[in-house]
C-alpha cells in the first residue's frame, strides 16, 4: 500500500514536472514569436518611413521645379503635414478605436 503511494506521488510529480516544462516551452515560443513579428515590424517600418521621405522629398523638389521657387513646394508639402495632424489630434479617439480594432483583428489572425 505504501509503495502504492509513493509510486503515486512519483507519477504526480513527473506529470506536474512535465506539465510546467510544457508551459515553459509554450511560453517561450510566444515570446520567441512577439519577439519576431516585432523586429520584423520595426525594419518595415524603417524601410517605408525611409521610402516616405525620400518620395516626400521628391515631391517637394517637383513642386519647386513646377511653381518655380526655391521653398514653395516645401511650404506647401508642410502645410499638407499639419493639416493632417490637425486631423489626426481633432479625431483621436476614432483613429484610437481604428487600431484597436486593426491590432485584434490581427493578432487573432496569427493565433489561428
Amino acid at each position: 500500500m505504501l509503495s502504492q503511494l509513493e509510486e503515486i506521488k512519483e507519477t504526480l510529480f513527473k506529470y506536474f514536472e512535465t506539465r510546467i516544462d510544457l508551459f515553459k516551452i509554450e511560453t517561450r515560443d510566444k515570446i520567441e514569436r512577439a519577439v519576431v513579428m516585432g523586429i520584423y515590424a520595426a525594419i518595415l517600418l524603417g524601410i517605408g518611413l525611409t521610402i516616405l521621405i525620400l518620395l516626400v522629398i521628391l515631391l517637394g523638389t517637383l513642386l519647386n521645379e513646377w511653381l518655380d521657387s526655391d521653398y514653395l513646394g516645401f511650404v506647401i508639402l508642410l502645410g499638407v503635414f499639419i493639416l493632417k495632424l490637425a486631423i489626426i489630434i481633432i479625431w483621436k479617439e476614432t483613429w484610437i478605436k481604428l487600431i484597436r480594432k486593426i491590432i485584434v483583428r490581427f493578432v487573432s489572425v496569427k493565433e489561428e
